[in-house]
């Protein structure tokens, strides 16, 4: 186990690493364009424009404002379109870019601002051009500053880095999120922070040290030799996937642990390739398979795939059931209905999907009423009775184990349970057998009848994998779907 912890922090580290890397390359080289050209167009500059230099500097506060987790999901055509691809260390690199080129811009055009005014004045009264006029004067006397702020920039995208893996962006931050987040696992959230304080004092102590004595050289040396390593890797990433396999999206969380097992049936029984792809959240999953970034994937239910394809014009078909995890209310207040005091806070999970089927299990347990016409995809809008005036918290499905001594009820699906130290035979109120809620497989529509999906689905209904979930999920926390 901590052999596997250790290649999976290691692993991390690297991707970190290789999208800080890139991204600060490239934001280098563009806020370095765009910085010096914000100077060169001041007042009394060689390129002196007064409406080229505020609509430039207007385009830099813009993005320097829209906060990193906006910015990186509203480019998320962009970033397909550039690296073809929405998940995964390239995709990163490009919303961590993006945020960083204006940053260095402003670095640059400050750095060059500190100059001397007679120095400056000097150099064009000698006629110098404009490439001798910044290769000469400008980089050489701000290089301190710029060695300063590119070390700024460095230590700004490693904490954005980090937050990228909350969307499927690979490195410290997703493993944390997957990991120690989403299994309740402080001591993976401790390692990859105490790995991160190590990079970041790295690199303060690297930029200080080349700052100090004005060196540019190690610079240049250290950026090229992270950079063959970098092409290396991805070379060898490319390679390795080209081999037969399937792309599989699930969650973050306990599911991982059955994927291992059907990793280990499809290569030994099945000559199946399976690659996991985790995602934090209940909508990347569709918008990558329907993108074409994975083959398939396994995490959501009927009612929730059928409201997906609606809203979002996809054309995903199901192919297979596996599991019902049944959700449940629990609580550490109350042990049954009966208990619950009038205007009890009841929280439940905020994704569209589980909250309608939260809302329905109150509904049926004669807590509240809904609109006939509201279904599966019922909101709290949809309430039409609330005789007890029950207070209502929506929360992210992770976040719901950790209110437990702050709400008097809780859904909780099967992810969650043990992380919250219940046992599934202790909800106070529990969906049965009959739920409409069983995870199905779900490919596109044009792959449905590709025969390593045939495969996929003899592996999903294979007695390992039924004995791994049952293991993980006893008491009937997992009911066979497809009998």
């Amino acid at each position: 186990m901590y052999k596997l912890e250790l290649a999976l922090l290691l692993k991390a580290t690297w991707e970190t690493i290789y999208i800080v890397y890139v991204a600060s390359l490239i934001s280098v080289i563009f806020g370095s364009l765009i910085g010096t050209l914000l100077f060169l167009t001041r007042e009394k500059q060689a390129f002196e424009n007064r409406w080229l230099h505020h609509g430039l500097g207007l385009l830099v506060n813009v993005t320097r404002s829209i906060p990193f987790i906006i910015l990186m999901i509203s480019i998320i055509p962009l970033t397909r379109l550039l690296v073809g691809t929405t998940i995964g260390s390239n995709a990163a690199i490009v919303p961590l870019a993006l945020a960083a080129i204006p940053f260095y811009a402003r670095i640059c055009e400050n750095a060059f601002a500190e100059i001397p005014a007679g120095l400056i004045e000097t150099a064009h009264s000698l006629g110098v051009t404009t490439p001798q006029f910044i290769f000469k004067i400008l980089i050489p006397e701000s290089l301190p500053a710029l060695i300063r702020g590119l070390t700024l920039t460095v230590i700004a995208l490693i904490g954005y880095s980090a937050m990228a893996g909350t969307v499927g962006g690979g490195g410290l931050g997703e493993l944390a999120i997957n990991y120690g987040y989403q299994r309740f696992d402080a001591i993976v959230t401790l390692e990859t922070v105490l790995v991160l304080i190590f990079i970041v004092q790295l690199v303060q102590f690297a930029g200080d040290f080349l700052a100090k004595r004005r060196k540019l050289k190690p610079l240049v040396v250290t950026g090229l030799i992270l950079g063959l390593l970098s092409l290396g890797s991805q070379i060898d990433a490319h390679f390795s996937s080209q081999n037969d396999e399937l792309k599989i999206g699930i969650t973050a969380g306990w599911s991982e642990e059955v994927m291992k097992t059907a990793q280990k049936i499809a290569a030994e029984q099945y000559q199946l390739k399976l690659k996991i792809i985790t995602f934090n959240d209940y909508v990347q999953p569709n918008t990558a398979l329907a993108n074409g970034n994975i083959d398939g994937n396994i995490f959501q239910h009927l009612p929730y795939l059928e409201a997906q394809n609606k809203a979002r014009g996809y054309r995903l078909a199901p192919i297979a059931k596996t599991f019902v995890y049944p959700m449940g209310f629990y609580s550490r207040k109350i042990s049954r209905l009966a208990e619950l005091k009038a205007g009890a806070l009841i929280a439940l999970p905020n994704d569209p999907s589980n909250e309608g089927r939260s809302l329905l299990l109150l509904q049926k347990a004669g807590l509240i009423s809904l609109q006939p016409k509201a279904g599966t995809l019922a909101t709290l809008k949809d309430i039409t009775e609330n005789p007890q005036h029950f207070q209502f918290k929506l929360l992210d499905a992770a976040q719901l184990p950790r209110v437990l001594n702050d709400a008097d009820l809780v859904a909780l699906t099967n992810d969650y349970i043990g992380a919250a130290g219940f046992k599934t035979n202790q909800a106070v109120v529990r969906e049965g057998a009959d739920s409409l809620y069983a995870n199905i497989i779900v490919v596109r529509e044009k792959d449905k009848d590709n025969p390593l999906f045939k495969k996929l689905v003899a592996v999903m209904h294979s007695k390992a994998v039924v004995a791994k979930t049952e293991s993980l999920f006893p008491q009937g926390g997992a009911i066979q779907a497809w009998h």
